[in-house]
C-alpha cells in the first residue's frame, strides 16, 4: 500500500508538471515577437577555443545578418587556442564592420574568464551570447534587438540540434527539443527553469554581470547562472523568443557515448544550483524516472511492477508527447516524432545514468575536466 501511495504521489507530481510546461507552452507561442519593437544596438560575444572548423561558418552567418553592421558589434574571445582559430577571425575583419577579437590573459582560462573578459568590452548594454560551432539564422540579430526592446532583462532563443542523418543523432536532437521545450513552457507560466548560451541575449544594464555572475569557480554553466541572478531581480522579465527567424542551429554528437558525456557536463553543474524552480523539476524528473527504473526490475521478482511500470509509461509518454509535440510543431522538427517511443523507453536509464555519473565522475570539455 505504501509503495503504491509513493508511487501514485510522485506520478501525479511528475504529469501535473508537464502539464503546466504544456499550458506554459501554448501561452507563450501565441504571442507574436515579430517586430515588436524599434531597433536596439547590441554586442554579440562569442568564446572560442581551437574552433577553426566551425568559425568560419558562424562568421559567415554574422556577417549575413539582416540587422545593419551599424547596429552591432562582434567580440570574440580566444580562449587560448592551439590551432589557426585567431588566423580564420582575422580574416573576417573585412567583412564584419564592428568586430573585435582578443585573447584571453595567460593567467585566465576557461569559457566564464573569456565570456566576462567580452563583456566589460562590449560597448552596448544589450549582450547575445551564441557558440563556435553554432549556426544563426540571418534574422537572428533582429529578433534579438527587436524583442529587447520590450524591457526584458534576459531572453532564451530556442535552439535546434542537427544533423539528423543517423538513429544516435536523432535521439540526442529529440531529446534536446524536449528540454527546450520545458524551457519554453517554464517561461510561459512565470518559472523559467533553463537558458543555452547557443541562444541568450540580456541587458547588462539591468543584469550587471561581472566576474562572480556564473560561479567562476565552476568550469561550466555560465548560461544557467546568468539565468539564476536574472530571476532574482526585481520585476525580472525573462522572454522566450518565438520567433522561428531567431532559431539557432547546434551540432549533434556522432555517438551515444559522445552525447552522454556531453549530458553528464550539464548534470555535473547541477549540484551548484540555487534556484528552485530548476532543483524542483530537476529532482521531480530525476525521482520519476529512477522510479520507473526501479518499478522495471522489481518486475523481474513479482509481475505486478510490470503493470504499474507500463501505467506510468503510458501516463508519462502522453503528456511528454503533448508538450514535445506542440514544440517541435513550433521548431518544424515533426519528422522527430518518428522516434519519440524509443526516446521513452531510454529516457528513463539515459536521464540517471547521465546524472549520477556527471557528480560522481569529473565530465571533460575539450581536454579540462569540469569541476
Amino acid at each position: 500500500m505504501i509503495i503504491a501511495i509513493v508511487v501514485v504521489f510522485i506520478t501525479t507530481i511528475y504529469v501535473s508538471l508537464i502539464l503546466a510546461f504544456f499550458v506554459g507552452l501554448k501561452r507563450v507561442l501565441s504571442e507574436n515577437n515579430e517586430h515588436v519593437g524599434e531597433v536596439v544596438k547590441l554586442s554579440i560575444i562569442v568564446a572560442f577555443k581551437d574552433e577553426e572548423a566551425n568559425l568560419p561558418v558562424l562568421l559567415y552567418a554574422l556577417s549575413n545578418q539582416t540587422l545593419s553592421q551599424d547596429y552591432f558589434e562582434v567580440i570574440l574571445v580566444d580562449d587560448h587556442s592551439a590551432d589557426n582559430s585567431l588566423a580564420v577571425a582575422n580574416g573576417y575583419r573585412s567583412r564584419i564592420k564592428n568586430l573585435r577579437i582578443v585573447e584571453i590573459p595567460i593567467n585566465f582560462i576557461g569559457k566564464k574568464a573569456a565570456l566576462t573578459l567580452g563583456i566589460s568590452l562590449a560597448s552596448n548594454p544589450l549582450i547575445a551570447f551564441t557558440d563556435a560551432d553554432c549556426i544563426p539564422t540571418e534574422y537572428w540579430l533582429e529578433s534579438i534587438s527587436r524583442i529587447a526592446s520590450n524591457s526584458s532583462v534576459l531572453i532564451i532563443g530556442a535552439v535546434v540540434m542537427s544533423p539528423i542523418n543517423s538513429f544516435a543523432r536523432k535521439l540526442q536532437s529529440l531529446e534536446y527539443a524536449s528540454l527546450m521545450a520545458s524551457a519554453a513552457g517554464s517561461c510561459g507560466i512565470g518559472h523559467p527553469i533553463m537558458a543555452s548560451s547557443a541562444n541568450l541575449a540580456f541587458r547588462n544594464d539591468l543584469l550587471k554581470v561581472d566576474a562572480g555572475s556564473m560561479s567562476p569557480t565552476v568550469s561550466s554553466g555560465d548560461d544557467m547562472f546568468l539565468l539564476h541572478k536574472a530571476k532574482k531581480l526585481k520585476d525580472c522579465r525573462v522572454k522566450f523568443m518565438t520567433d522561428v527567424r531567431s532559431i539557432v542551429q547546434t551540432s549533434t554528437e556522432s555517438t551515444i557515448a559522445k552525447a552522454l558525456n556531453q549530458r553528464k557536463r550539464w548534470a555535473s553543474k547541477s549540484v551548484y544550483y540555487k534556484d528552485f524552480d530548476t532543483i524542483f523539476t530537476g529532482l521531480v524528473v530525476l525521482i520519476f524516472n529512477l522510479m520507473l527504473i526501479l518499478l522495471f526490475f522489481a518486475s523481474i521478482v513479482d509481475f505486478i511492477y510490470l503493470f504499474y511500470f507500463l501505467i506510468l509509461l503510458v501516463l508519462k509518454s502522453f503528456v511528454d508527447y503533448l508538450l514535445i509535440n506542440r514544440y517541435l510543431k513550433f521548431t518544424s522538427q515533426d519528422k522527430l516524432l518518428r522516434i519519440f517511443l524509443p526516446l521513452q523507453l531510454m529516457y528513463p536509464f539515459y536521464v540517471v545514468y547521465s546524472f549520477f555519473a556527471g557528480i560522481i565522475v569529473k565530465a571533460n570539455w575539450k581536454g579540462r575536466a569540469i569541476n
